[in-house]
């Protein structure tokens, strides 16, 4: 190569590897825009617990469990939190102290999956008139639980890559995306989106939350200038886990089963 042609490539090397960090810099910027997205989407849905103790519409919670309820709140409420801190010290550079709360994230996600399954199972056995409007206590047990399972599922996923960015970092964010669920069934609009799908409960239900994963997932896309291969399979592994559970629900077997818990 002659001096005159190196001299003319040299100089574009610093401005690409600035555009590179310029939109490394966007992506993490992204995973915070997601979580704070997360944490209205929480605080929102959970308003009247949040101020007044209460459940959707200022229906009181169940007495049985209700410490068990407010624990498990607090504990999702605290997870989606952790996730807007750990998105910002991305952020900032300090990934060390990324890492050590990672840690506790790792313990706070165990303690969800079991305090929301236990929630989930109780609530519907000590107040299965709560879940009229969703097709009844055992139908809608289904949705409850897989939210569950996919909430643990893509956390472990997440944990186990944790020293891999590309894959971590979606598996994460997808993770808290599923647990939106049950924020969304409290939105003030629900009754209004009830009434349009003709009660159908599986859109209604996981329909919002699906919404909120696609527009993320373009939204990542648009800001990193890149379609992320982890974050389409893991929206596609949620996608088909929810049609898998809508399945279920409908099971005679299902409902054989769940009739151990909601006679």
């Amino acid at each position: 190569m002659s001096q005159n042609a190196a001299s003319a490539i040299l100089p574009e090397m610093p401005r690409d590897r600035v555009a590179i960090r310029g939109v490394l810099q966007q992506e993490r910027r992204f995973y915070v825009v997601a979580a704070c997205a997360l944490l209205l989407v929480t605080v929102v849905g959970f308003r009247q617990f949040l101020m007044h103790g209460e459940g959707a519409d200022r229906i009181p919670i169940t007495p049985h469990i209700l410490p068990l309820v407010v624990i498990h709140g607090l504990a999702m409420l605290a997870w989606v939190v952790l996730l807007v801190v750990q998105s910002l010290l991305i952020v900032a550079g300090r990934r060390r102290l990324h890492m050590t709360l990672g840690l506790l994230g790792a313990v706070l996600a165990g303690a969800i999956v079991i305090l929301g399954t236990a929630t989930a199972v109780l609530s519907a056995r000590f107040n299965p008139a709560l879940y009229e409007d969703f097709g009844g206590a055992r139908y809608f047990l289904t949705f409850a639980l897989t939210a569950m399972v996919l909430f643990g599922a893509l956390t472990a996923v997440g944990i186990a890559y944790r020293s891999r960015p590309e894959v971590h970092r979606p598996m994460m964010v997808l993770a808290t995306v599923a647990l939106m669920t049950g924020s969304f069934d409290r939105w003030p609009f629900i009754p209004w989106l009830m009434a349009v799908t003709h009660d159908n409960v599986p859109l209604f239900h996981w329909g919002p939350m699906l919404l909120l994963g696609a527009a993320l997932l373009a939204l990542h896309t648009g800001m990193a200038r890149r379609l992320s291969r982890s974050h389409v399979a893991g929206y596609a592994g949620v996608l088909a886990v929810t049609i898998l559970s809508t399945v279920v629900a409908r099971s005679a077997a299902w409902n054989q089963l769940a009739a151990l818990v909601v006679p």
